[in-house]
């Protein structure tokens, strides 16, 4: 009787755990969750590494590098006389600002005491930065007479579905009579596969002083040929505000070819292209620009 007994508790007893289609109902959903951070994370190491193969801001910014840098280059335009120009910049990273600015309505306590070691783990170093990051730089332009350029900028990234926007907010000043300037930018990013990035540009340029207001929209397609080569296909709008008239002065259709010829730290970049100018009528100039782009730092 006691057996039996036993039998008839542990017959009552089953109900009470999982059965398989329990199971079957959540492994889909966690599936899914799963396989959209994983896809996430592939589309941001993507475009993690074609920003830093052409060593844009975004990369130095994110990945938190202080960097001098030398560009060279020299500037090529029909019915306009030739331009060598060499600027010399200091990017330096403000981890101070960001600590500060890290606060977030309705935080729980943990999450505001992340460590410096969990913002260094290897499993969330490619993951998307949703923080705000701040960062500066300061540069010389071998102008004659030389110009000081110094520079501000706060950064966050956002996702919409299968695209990551980066939001860029940025002062500089320069001394001469462009003054103090005021950007934003939106790009937008869309990953075809693992070479090949689709971005939608918006810019917003303010010359305060200067009361200058203009824009740059358009596509841009970035390719990596290999692991020290890459194209940037871009197509542009730009407009203009003047006596309260907003209007596209020039289109432009470019090219941009960059080399990595020595271990990440010297760069050649050849970029030719079309402008389309309301200034000529909106008749095709063509130009030319070599560059080389020597960094040192991290």
């Amino acid at each position: 009787m006691r057996i039996l007994f036993r039998l008839f508790l542990l017959l009552l007893s089953l109900p009470a755990f999982p059965g398989p289609a329990e199971k079957r109902e959540e492994s889909p959903i966690t599936f899914l969750d799963r396989a959209n951070e994983i896809l996430g994370i592939q589309a941001n190491v993507v475009a993690n590494r074609l920003d830093s193969l052409f060593a844009t801001d975004r990369a130095d910014d994110e990945f938190g590098r202080s960097r001098i840098r030398v560009r060279s280059q020299f500037f090529v335009r029909e019915q306009a006389s030739s331009d060598l120009s060499t600027q010399y910049r200091i990017n330096l990273k403000l981890p101070s600002l960001e600590k500060k600015f890290k606060f977030r309505m309705n935080q729980n306590k943990k999450k505001k005491a992340a460590s410096d070691k969990e913002l260094l783990d290897p499993n969330k170093i490619n993951q998307l930065n949703k923080s705000w990051i701040f960062n500066s730089d300061i540069g010389v332009s071998a102008a004659n007479p030389p110009r000081i350029i110094s520079r501000a900028r706060v950064r966050k990234n956002m996702e919409t579905g299968s695209f990551i926007h980066r939001f860029s907010e940025q002062l500089t000043y320069i001394t001469d009579e462009s003054g103090l300037t005021e950007e934003t930018l939106i790009d937008s990013d869309y990953v075809f596969d693992e070479k090949l990035i689709f971005r939608f540009v918006n810019l917003k340029r303010w010359r305060i002083h200067n009361k200058e207001f203009t824009t740059n929209h358009g596509p841009t397609f970035i390719q990596q040929l290999s692991d020290n080569e890459a194209l940037n296909y871009a197509l542009n709008a730009q407009s203009v505000v003047e006596n309260g008239t907003w209007f596209f002065n020039n289109y432009r259709l470019a090219i941009n070819y960059r080399r990595n010829l020595y271990r990440q730290w010297v760069y050649f970049d050849v970029n030719p292209g079309i402008d389309f100018p309301k200034d000529f009528s909106f008749r095709r100039t063509p130009f030319i620009n070599f560059q080389l782009e020597i960094l040192f730092g991290s």
